[in-house]
């Protein structure tokens, strides 16, 4: 799991140079061709629009399954005698919860 998410951070990473490069780019013909204000109008469109992928590239819309896999490790360190965990999602406070229970044996 670890060398996933160090090659999805390389990745990531990666994006964000190619991205900085390409605007780099765009300032350099919008220092050249200043007197061209349609021109220089498209450009800053595009820039935004880079700026919009770079910060989709470092935004991780998935569950923090991290964060639980974490807690779940640190119970097991401070008592090495534990055979399971119950966690329990909650999406509204109710008075009477109603959950499915899910047993998973791993």
């Amino acid at each position: 799991m670890e060398d996933l998410n160090l090659q999805n951070q390389s990745f990531t990473n990666n994006l964000i140079l190619i991205a900085d490069n390409i605007q780099s780019e765009i300032y350099k013909l919008k220092i050249n061709r200043f007197a061209d204000s349609l021109l220089n109008k498209h450009l800053d469109f595009y820039i935004q629009e880079i700026d919009k992928i770079k910060d989709l590239a470092v935004y991780n819309p998935r569950f923090k399954w991290q964060l639980i896999e974490q807690e779940i490790d640190s119970c097991f360190k401070s008592d090495n005698s534990v055979t399971g965990i119950n966690i329990v999602f909650d999406w509204k406070e109710t008075s009477i919860p109603n959950r499915p229970l899910i047993k998973l044996k791993l």
